[in-house]
């Protein structure tokens, strides 16, 4: 009777079709991370630096009293649909202490409460609370809602700040 020899068997072993499947595993999460880019995270991330623009913006606005006759630029916070950030100290575009549509990729919506407001510079006063220069007299907003600042990204993708009475700077849903 022949034997058989069992050993030139034509398929793949268990482990062989284990490490196929691995690699094209990480070979599919790799391109899949190419494809879609970072843009979906553009709005999530200019909200995170923006709050931390505006905290320091507000540390330094409780340190330095503002004189509504002749207000400092360098202690507002300054919002309009191509900025966020310190105007009068933030001239270089690159600056830490701005973002812009142009350098960020994403446009800012301000709401001072109620209303669309298309600029606005805020202040604060020594206890933190977010106050507008009106008349040359120091405005409280935010009163009656927080304010919220809104930042869309190239694909359509939003992220909110809000800012409350007493000053408190976080994300807010939509």
């Amino acid at each position: 009777m022949p034997r058989h020899d069992y050993r030139k068997s034509a398929g793949f072993t268990l482990i062989e079709l284990i490490i196929v499947i691995v690699l094209i595993g990480i070979i599919s999460v790799t391109a899949a991370s190419r494809l879609f880019g970072r843009s979906g995270f553009d709005a999530v991330l200019a909200r995170d630096q923006a709050i931390a623009i505006a905290r320091q913006i507000q540390l330094v606005g409780m340190n330095s009293p503002v004189d509504p006759t002749t207000p400092n630029t360098c202690l507002a916070l300054v919002v309009n649909p191509a900025e966020f950030g310190s105007q009068g100290c933030a001239s270089n575009s690159h600056s830490t202490r701005k973002l812009t549509a142009e350098n960020d990729r994403v446009n800012f919506i301000y709401f001072d409460g109620a209303n669309h407001q298309p600029s606005a510079a805020i202040y604060f006063d020594m206890l933190g609370r977010p106050s507008v220069v009106n008349n040359q007299q120091l405005q409280r907003i935010c009163t009656a809602s927080s304010c919220r600042v809104t930042m869309t990204s190239r694909n359509g993708e939003q992220a909110s700040l809000c800012i409350n009475s007493e000053g408190y700077i976080n994300d807010c849903t939509l």
